[in-house]
């Protein structure tokens, strides 16, 4: 029972904090003023990187941001897994958390 409590208590603190870092500028971060995201959307071709875990072994990488129907933006993530020799792809959505000029 103790560790059917744990497993559901570190569940629900894993999902806050994924839902709290999504939300918030990080630390030091500043956002761009007035930020039009007419002249976001698009093909975005990756020329370098820091790695991340979902990014490790990928070439090639790109993202495309385009405008849904309810005003969030699509985001379409895809590069070439070198080790794998096949494509990944990863597709999200991103709106934003207060007004749409920050």
């Amino acid at each position: 029972m103790k560790k059917r409590q744990l497993f559901l208590s570190l569940t629900v603190i894993g999902i806050m904090s994924a839902f709290f870092s999504c939300s918030t500028l990080p630390k030091g971060a500043v956002a761009v003023r007035p930020f039009d995201k007419e002249k976001y959307l698009g093909k975005w071709y990756e020329i370098a990187r820091l790695d991340f875990k979902y990014e490790k072994d990928l070439d090639n990488t790109t993202a495309e941001y385009s405008l849904n129907a309810d005003g969030t933006i699509k985001v379409d993530n895809k590069g070439y897994h070198t080790k794998k020799e096949e494509w990944k792809q990863a597709v999200g959505k991103a709106k934003f958390v207060a007004t749409e000029d920050v």
